[in-house]
């Protein structure tokens, strides 16, 4: 078992072994929680099944973004009469960052750690195309709504 991957063409699972945690953003969700899951219509999370959740028809679209994942240089410590101590450094970890986008203007944030980008779009793709949802900066499916948060007044003079 590797943590992520979906039961069928509507559903998708991120969660353990996979370090992935929710961390706020939607009102409907809460403020925090572990794993990502695609259910029945559904998208939230939970620890062993989906318990918090909002409908997949709220959502206008899903950003998946690699993050920068750190990383410390080999440190080390040169003092009269030490040696070569120090910390030994380590490389940047992997993380990527989810954003789901909904109608009401909530952004809705889970971090997987230890996953790229293309494994993590890999899992959720086909539940998210089934629900013609799009990722982020793609154009929406045709007969998609979009959002329902009002967008900045229209430029230009006023009509007469």
């Amino acid at each position: 078992m590797d943590g992520g991957g979906h039961d069928g063409e509507d559903s998708a699972h991120v969660g353990f072994p996979i370090h992935c945690e929710y961390h706020g953003g939607s009102a409907a969700l809460g403020t925090h929680g572990r794993h990502l899951w695609i259910v029945d219509g559904r998208i939230g999370h939970g620890e062993l099944h989906l318990s918090h959740s909002l409908p997949l028809s709220e959502v206008v679209s899903v950003e998946v973004e690699p993050r920068d994942g750190g990383g410390v240089p080999d440190q080390a410590l040169w003092a009269y009469g030490a040696s070569g101590q120090g910390r030994m450094g380590h490389p940047p970890g992997v993380v990527t960052d989810i954003t789901v986008r909904t109608r009401n203007g909530d952004e809705a944030a889970w971090v997987v750690y230890g996953r790229d980008v293309r494994w993590v779009k890999d899992r959720l793709t086909p539940a998210l195309a089934a629900a013609r949802i799009p990722y982020y900066g793609d154009p929406a499916p045709p007969g998609r709504p979009t959002s329902t948060v009002p967008g900045p007044p229209p430029r230009g003079n006023p009509p007469a």
